[in-house]
């Protein structure tokens, strides 16, 4: 009835000293193991489908550990427990001086840590302990649910003679009752020996020893009561066998010593007490590490007193050393395998924990752009020893090691394999609140749906310490990757990506940019073949496996760009495979090679230049087209003409003509051609000046190999003139130009000549109007 009664209490309390979710005690952040919990349900109360297992117990050596499962905590939460009709609120300094611990884990589950010998706590016999508690919590309506919880744990571990607890917010001291020796124990004493805190305790006595300041070494002692030393913060208790003293820490008559670099807060306190009519005393002294830890290489490191001598009384020997993480013991084994390891340094404790080793809480942070993580990890150390004051003291120490916003580096590996025609590369290694949230390749993002449809793949990859990678694949042959070419067909492939990742809980975005280049000789060339057609030349330029905007095409020693095309005449005409560009006969381009009777020699040189590596892919092509007459003015001042007698009335023998020096007659003829080559400065060339230019005249006559005078008259003869001409510069370069001979640069007999302005344009055999072909001098 009387937990009946206090439940009732609980519900009228109008002070609200419930604690807000998101507040975290004492800067702690726990993390635990996967416990396998028992608890006892009260007659009272029992589980409904809606709580059941958002509440675990389990019991340790000398505490309960109570977890409440962050999704049951609601808007508002606090712990009350209660022993018969005394209920009291867990917070602040009374859970210090009474034993309780309170905090969230890493996971956001509140976890309630309270010793056997806590204020409250039902002890029975010291070997079975038991506390009721009520956990409240309130919904955001301001509605408050109660759930009674009953925690009973048996004493698995026998006590030692002296047991020490640095708990995160308080520091405990339990000895051993000593016994009167026989020869005190009729001894006579003024008052009864205490039994029981109250007024039992009243004749006791706390002598604290503190230093003297500017005396180094010097202590000096001061002596309270026990009711005084409780209205200091020291709460001072006795069962029946132990004496014990706890206080927060920072209380006053505690002092600070400095150990090497670490920082310890120490209670010198020694207990006068009776018993059996003797008076006795007992060393209550405690001290306990404060200092936090930090970072040494890759290694957590966490230091502590190997040898204090207000704990330790030479010679001492050590019995024993048990690492813990999150409320488990670790085996040898086990730590050994986590890269856990425990070092005596000069008479220092060193515990080295890798950064991010399992068992610890890794959170995740953006700071200033730069990724970085904070770790956590909750460990306790038992120490074991003997020395000349007790013969067993057992020290167990509770610390939540944190390691805030180091900075740690994306790590890219690059597992590319440049024959298999894919990127491969993984990022690493993230921890469980990070999520890869999308990729952005040369500024598009990767669709997810589409992914598998263009051989994208990405996989995560988990790791022994609850780490994971990113494993990124992308084809070469994707649209979002650039290609150039490097020579020697060799080719560059390049990953631009952005990785953008998400950090749980708050929803930070931390983007990570990745350049990956690989290198592969798989180039197909581009392909040059030519051919002859009835209008010209034509070459056909495969386009290979390179964008063919990274080359440039040139005909002779021109460029090839529409401008070009147009005033050419070129026909440029694209196919799927190649591309296809007629050079027309005389056009630009076109180089003369030689001209005989079988026809017109000409050849067209096409090249496709790379614009960055200048690698060049060439092809001449060389093609005979039918003449029936010609004439080509050369640049090293030779003139070739081909003339055509056929139609001439009365007929005239192509071997029976000359030039103006009749010694000058045909190299080739056959039964109507005849083919003159001569320079202008032979052959009776006649030369004339016209402005800044030089004109060569000459033509092919008829001349038969007997004098006039000898002539049959049965044979007239047939007046047959041809005239020809070259027009040069005065001074500078010679270009060649092909002409008909009928429509050369000069149209008068040549006693004329120097009376006419001359023409720079000919008849095309078609019958148009054309302008003079001025070819290049290649052939």
């Amino acid at each position: 009835m009387k937990r009946h009664a206090a439940a009732e209490l609980l519900k009228k309390k109008k002070k609200d000293t419930s604690i807000h979710r998101d507040k975290v005690f004492g800067e702690s952040f726990l993390f635990y193991s996967k416990f396998i919990y028992s608890w006892q349900k009260l007659s009272l109360w029992s589980c409904t489908v809606l709580c059941c297992g958002m509440f675990r117990a389990e019991c340790h050596d000398r505490h309960f550990w109570l977890s409440v499962n962050s999704n049951f905590l609601g808007h508002k939460f606090r712990f009350h427990v209660q022993a018969d009709s005394e209920v009291h609120e867990v917070s602040g300094q009374w859970a210090a001086e009474c034993g309780y611990t309170m905090a969230l884990d890493s996971w956001g589950d509140l976890l309630l840590r309270v010793s056997y010998l806590a204020c409250l706590v039902e002890n029975q016999r010291e070997t079975e302990f038991q506390l009721l508690v009520w956990f409240i919590n309130q919904d955001s309506n301001g509605e408050e649910k109660n759930y009674p919880l009953l925690l009973t744990c048996p004493l698995q571990v026998p006590w030692a003679p002296r047991e020490l607890v640095c708990e995160q917010n308080y520091m405990e001291v339990s000895v051993l009752k000593l016994l009167p020796p026989d020869n005190h124990m009729d001894t006579a004493w003024v008052t009864p020996a205490p039994v029981e805190l109250g007024e039992g305790l009243l004749e006791w006595r706390v002598v604290f020893r503190i230093p003297v300041l500017r005396q180094e070494g010097g202590m000096r002692e001061e002596t309270v009561p026990v009711r005084m030393a409780h209205l200091l913060g020291y709460h001072i208790n006795t069962t029946d066998s132990r004496i014990l003293l706890r206080c927060a820490y920072g209380s006053k008559l505690a002092y600070m010593l400095q150990w090497g670099e670490t920082d310890v807060e120490v209670v010198s306190a020694t207990i006068l007490y009776k018993l059996k009519w003797t008076l006795l005393t007992v060393d209550m002294s405690v001290a306990c590490t404060i200092g936090q830890a930090r970072m040494d290489g890759s290694d957590v490191l966490w230091s502590l007193p190997h040898d204090l001598p207000t704990l330790v009384h030479p010679p001492f020997t050590e019995k024993g050393l048990k690492l813990g993480v999150g409320g488990r013991y670790l085996s040898e084994c086990v730590a050994h395998q986590r890269g856990y390891m425990i070092h005596n340094n000069n008479r220092t404790l060193e515990i080295r924990i890798p950064f991010g080793a399992e068992g610890g809480f890794i959170k995740s942070h953006v700071i200033d752009g730069l990724y970085s993580q904070s770790y956590f990890v909750d460990v306790f150390l038992l120490r074991e020893w003997e020395d000349t004051a007790w013969s067993l003291t057992q020290q167990r120490t509770f610390r939540a090691l944190f390691i805030y916003h180091l900075p740690r580096p994306v790590t890219l590996i690059n597992k590319t394999v440049p024959s298999q025609r894919e990127f491969s590369i993984s990022l690493c290694c993230f921890p469980h609140d990070v999520s890869l949230g999308n990729v952005t390749v040369a500024g598009q993002p990767v669709l997810w749906e589409e992914m598998e449809r263009k051989g994208v793949r990405l996989s995560q990859n988990p790791f022994p310490n609850n780490t994971y990678m990113y494993l990124f694949q992308m084809p070469f042959s994707h649209s979002l990757i650039p290609q150039k070419y490097l020579g020697d067909r060799f080719r560059r492939y390049t990953l631009y990506g952005v990785f953008s990742f998400i950090l749980f809980p708050d929803g930070e975005i931390y983007n990570h940019s990745a350049t990956v280049k690989a290198e592969l000789q798989d180039v197909v060339l581009p392909k040059l073949e030519g051919e002859c057609t009835a209008r010209g030349v034509r070459t056909l330029a495969y386009y290979g496996n390179i964008d063919s905007s990274e080359w440039s095409l040139y005909v002779g020693g021109m460029r090839v760009d529409w401008e070009l095309v147009e005033l050419g005449g070129f026909s440029l005409d694209p196919h799927e495979l190649y591309l296809s560009l007629e050079v027309p006969l005389y056009a630009t381009g076109m180089a003369y090679e030689g001209l005989g009777l079988q026809g017109l020699l000409v050849s067209v040189l096409v090249r496709l230049v790379h614009l960055e590596t200048a690698e060049e892919q060439t092809h001449v092509q060389r093609c005979v087209f039918p003449v029936r007459e010609l004439l080509v003015c050369l640049p090293d001042g030779r003139m070739v003409v081909m003339v055509d007698t056929a139609g001439v009335s009365p007929p005239v023998n192509p071997n029976h003509t000359a030039l103006l020096d009749p010694a000058c007659r045909p190299l080739e003829t056959d039964n109507s051609r005849a083919i003159f080559s001569f320079f202008i400065d032979s052959c009776g060339t006649v030369t004339t000046h016209d402005g800044d230019q030089v004109i060569y005249r000459n033509e092919v006559r008829n001349m038969p190999p007997f004098p006039l005078h000898l002539r049959p008259l049965s044979q007239p003869q047939p007046h047959y003139r041809v005239p020809l001409g070259c027009v040069y510069p005065e001074n500078g370069s010679r270009t060649l130009a092909i002409y008909l001979p009928s429509h050369s640069p000069t149209f008068l007999p040549m006693e004329h000549a120097h009376k006419t302005a001359l023409h720079s344009h000919t008849r095309h055999p078609e019958g148009r109007d054309q302008k003079i072909h001025s070819l290049p001098a290649g052939g």
